[in-house]
């Protein structure tokens, strides 16, 4: 999908399984052609779960074609991680590529804190989270998922 930034610049993303959606760190031109393939094979900015409301015709996401899966892709285990709000345990979120099934695993902070947090993002979030990554910014909404001490 190409992603509308403003300024006559766009960025892309890649629904993978489910609701996981990959952007990649690639800026293009509003409506100038696109090669799906260097598109696909550009970096991998980050990879997050994102609304459904997104990818409808009437989302504001311009969807593009199909770019099918590699097997690896197919088969990739998603980990983000969570931290319980009340006693503060951080734990790993492993979703399974066949089954869909989500499971959790006890984790320290520190592993945690290398992955991206359980948390289902908005279109209007998403292209927020863009701008700063290209701007090199911190997005506000990346601290306040912040994992807490």
């Amino acid at each position: 999908m190409r992603i509308d930034l403003g300024e006559d610049r766009c960025a892309f993303g890649r629904q993978l399984t489910g609701v996981c959606v990959e952007f990649y760190d690639l800026v293009g031109r509003s409506g100038a052609p696109v090669d799906l393939i260097e598109i696909v094979a550009a970096p991998v900015a980050f990879k997050v779960w994102v609304m459904d409301a997104a990818f409808r015709r009437r989302g504001g996401w311009e969807l593009l074609d199909v770019v099918s899966l590699t097997h690896d892709e197919q088969t990739e285990v998603h980990l983000y991680s969570k931290q319980d709000p009340l006693s503060g345990c951080t734990t790993v979120y492993r979703i399974d590529p066949f089954t869909g099934v989500g499971s959790e695993i006890p984790a320290t902070l520190e592993e945690c804190q290398k992955l991206e947090r359980a948390a289902v993002w908005t279109a209007g979030h998403i292209e927020d989270r863009l701008r700063d990554h290209f701007g090199g910014r911190p997005n506000k909404w990346v601290e306040s998922l912040r994992l807490k001490p």
